[in-house]
Order: structure tokens, then C-alpha cells, then sequence
């Protein structure tokens, strides 16, 4: 615990899934929490659960896709809390369509919140981190960012950058002692499909959302799991964390190997299996 006693902890995205329960197992650990979140109703049930366990914390509202709403935040932190120990960069959105149903607006609405709101979290909260020489940095990214996956290439170019973000920021501030991990799920039992964009549809030009939910629920890793995986991550000062079983690493390690492999493999998926032969 005394890695984490007393530290003061950001959580963005906290007022579910992942960025919750990452905000409960830090408080576990001694840790003063502070969440974000878009939804002001979901911070104040977060903030409830955290307080009636007796720990630190306070909420803001904030659209981390919005370089002024994140530039007031970081004014209003450091006035009251001062400094910053742990930054868990976590605010994202789900998104999922064929190119050609795809519109600019899609790609601004995932990049402006995955990787924009990671970009001004890091370029305004770690260089405070810089001149202490200390801090921890978790970044969410997601087995989209190690693998391209068809029918999700807005998601999957803000999580390929976002783990070029991780990995560059691990090397660039190690001598300052701020030790920075990207945290990579798959797929995940989490309410980022019903909260996303899914535009995918059916022959008769229905939604095929419903569906995707349906898949994620049923083999999706809990968020406890997935947020257990981010702390042991920040923890042990681990560069890429990757969830464990059969999700991300057989098919990570199959790219690896055989990328031509890997990429029959993976139209074949997109064709008959998750959408079910949809053209």
C-alpha cells in the first residue's frame, strides 16, 4: 500500500467500467481520488461509493474533448489539491462502421475524446510531475492499438496513437521519474458499445447495435478485471499490459508471427462471423 498512501489520483472517464473501478481499487490502496466525467449524475454515485468508504476524493465535470473544459479543470485541481501523483488517463468513447458509412464527424468525435483528451490531460497535468520528478501515468488504450481491426478505423487510429503516445512518453520521462504504462483490453463487458457509435447495419439498412452489445456482454472481461490488470500495471511499473487470457495475446502473437495469416484470418472474421456476411 505505501506506493499508493496518500497519493492524489486523476481518473478520467470515472463515472463507470474501467475508469470506476481503477478510481475504487486506487481509493483501496490509500490513494486520494479525483474523477472526471462528462455525466454529472455518474460522478456524484461514484463519488458516494468512494466517500462512504471513508476516502478523499471530489468529481468535475469535464469533456475532455474540449481544450478549454480540461484548461479550467487543471486550474481548479491545482488551486485546491496542488499536485498530482497518479494520472490515469481514461475518458474514451466506442465506435465501430465500414468506411463508406463513415463521416468526418465520426473521426473528430472519436479522436477529439481518445486521443485529443489524453493529449491535453499529459501536455497539462505531467509537466507539474516533471518538476517534482515524480509520478505515474496510465494510459487506456486498448487491443485496438496493437491490432487493426476492420470496421473500426477511427477507434483503432486514436489507440495505435495513443500507444505511440505511451511509449514515447515512457522512454522521454524516465529520468525524471515518472513511470508510464498503457493499459491494452480487449473486448470488455462495459457500457462502451451501448454509450458509443455503432453504424453498422443490416441488408434492410437496420442497426446492428444491439447485436455488438450483445457479443460484448457475453464474452467481454469484466471492468474489475480489466482494472486490476491497470493497477498491477502501475504498480510494478509496466510498460504495455496487455489482458491476459484468450482475448489480445494468441492474436497479437499470431500478427506478430504471421501477419499475412493474421490478416486472412481477420477478414475472414469480419465477414462471416461478426457481422455475418453484411455487406
Amino acid at each position: 500500500m505505501s506506493k499508493f498512501k496518500n497519493a492524489i489520483a486523476i481518473v478520467t472517464g470515472a463515472g463507470s467500467g474501467i475508469g470506476r473501478e481503477l478510481a475504487l481499487r486506487l481509493a483501496k490502496k490509500g490513494a486520494k481520488v479525483i474523477i472526471t466525467d462528462i455525466d454529472q449524475k455518474r460522478i456524484d454515485a461514484v463519488l458516494a461509493e468512494l466517500k462512504a468508504k471513508g476516502v478523499e476524493a471530489d468529481g468535475y465535470r469535464v469533456d475532455h474533448s474540449k481544450l478549454d473544459d480540461v484548461r479550467k479543470f487543471a486550474k481548479d485541481f491545482f488551486a485546491k489539491w496542488k499536485r498530482v501523483d497518479i494520472l490515469c488517463s481514461n475518458a474514451g468513447v466506442g465506435h465501430g462502421g465500414r468506411l463508406q458509412e463513415l463521416k468526418i464527424e465520426d473521426w473528430e468525435w472519436v479522436m477529439g475524446i481518445n486521443l485529443w483528451g489524453a493529449i491535453y490531460m499529459v501536455q497539462l497535468f505531467v509537466p507539474s510531475m516533471i518538476q517534482r520528478r515524480s509520478g505515474r501515468i496510465l494510459i487506456t488504450a486498448s487491443g485496438a492499438g496493437i491490432i487493426g481491426i476492420p470496421g473500426m478505423a477511427p477507434y483503432c487510429t486514436s489507440k495505435f496513437a495513443m500507444m505511440g503516445l505511451a511509449e514515447s512518453l515512457r522512454s522521454e520521462l524516465y529520468k525524471y521519474n515518472i513511470k508510464v504504462s498503457a493499459l491494452c483490453p480487449g473486448i470488455i463487458n462495459t457500457n462502451i458499445i451501448k454509450n458509443g457509435k455503432i453504424l453498422f447495419k443490416d441488408k434492410q439498412g437496420r442497426t446492428v447495435q444491439s447485436d455488438v452489445e450483445k457479443f460484448y456482454s457475453t464474452f467481454g472481461s469484466s471492468a474489475k478485471h480489466v482494472a486490476k490488470q491497470g493497477i498491477s500495471a502501475l504498480w510494478w511499473d509496466t510498460g504495455v499490459k496487455v489482458s491476459p487470457g484468450f482475448q489480445m495475446w494468441p492474436v497479437y502473437l499470431l500478427k506478430r508471427l504471421s501477419p499475412s495469416l493474421w490478416q486472412a484470418l481477420t477478414r475472414s472474421f469480419y465477414k462471416r462471423i461478426m457481422f455475418r456476411g453484411r455487406e
